[in-house]
């Protein structure tokens, strides 16, 4: 998507296809981090797991805000497909890394 909106970032149809597949993948990840969130923690942790990941949640939407409208204020708007293929790679690489890593399966 985010390649698609690199190199066709100028035609609507790109655009409006790109933000309509990405509320399409991304729509349920609130839900599912928070069901994988409770599930991997204990019963009393639940209590401290939620608050937390939904204050990381709202200080990663806010800090892509202040990012985002830093960059458009310079004038770096072209280069957002970009910046958002690289921080899509470093996330699979944290993704793939904590499912090697972080989680081992249950003997």
């Amino acid at each position: 998507m985010s390649v698609a909106l690199w190199v066709g970032g100028t035609s609507a149809w790109v655009v409006y296809a790109a933000v309509a597949l990405w509320g399409l993948t991304f729509g349920g990840a609130a839900t599912l981090l928070q069901t994988a969130l409770a599930d991997a923690s204990s019963e009393e942790g639940v209590d401290i797991v939620m608050p937390i990941n939904t204050t990381v949640w709202n200080l990663a939407i806010a800090g892509g805000g202040i990012a985002g409208g830093i960059w458009l204020e310079l004038g770096y708007a072209q280069a957002f497909p970009g910046v958002l293929l690289i921080l899509l790679l470093v996330a699979l690489i944290i993704a793939w890394s904590a499912k090697r890593h972080g989680f081992p399966g249950k003997q």
